[in-house]
């Protein structure tokens, strides 16, 4: 649950006004929730000061923070697809062509969203899918045909 600062807007966690602590806004107005949300205003006429540099970090924190949730989401929808290629190697009905295949986009997929990081993909997620090859279907042949490369 959260509170709203009357005079900004921003948003605390109830949990800070525990104990009848006051809690003060980087806009400068004293919170607490001992008065039931009352707001402790300052004297009028004053002029208020502005910190333009906790201003500048906390805009360029919420820019940073939506490309975050994108690489995060993104990661998250890799990481899931790197997980339903591991379990249709461990599916003895699926065939090898199948899986090459699913390698194949997934390899498309974080090239496309991550340009730069091929060789990150291939020691991780192509070593885990030859690793559990090796160890569950060794007897089909090699992932990858002879040369065992993903293209």
């Amino acid at each position: 649950m959260s509170f709203r600062c009357p005079a900004c807007g921003r948003e605390f966690d109830v949990t800070l006004f525990e104990f009848s602590r006051e809690v003060v806004c980087p806009c400068g107005e004293k919170l607490s929730l001992k008065k039931g949300h009352e707001l402790w205003r300052r004297p009028r006429g004053g002029l208020r000061k502005i910190d333009w540099d906790s201003l500048e970090k906390e805009i360029f924190g919420a820019v940073n923070a939506r490309q975050r949730e994108l690489d995060h989401a993104r990661a998250r929808e890799i990481r899931d697809a790197a997980d339903r290629i591991s379990t249709m190697i461990l599916q003895k009905d699926m065939p090898r062509v199948d899986i090459e295949i699913e390698i194949r986009k997934l390899r498309a997929f974080v090239l496309e969203q991550f340009p730069e990081k091929e060789e990150l993909f291939r020691a991780i997620y192509v070593g885990r899918f030859v690793r559990l090859w090796n160890q569950f279907r060794k007897g089909e042949g090699p992932l990858f045909g002879p040369e065992g490369k993903v293209k």
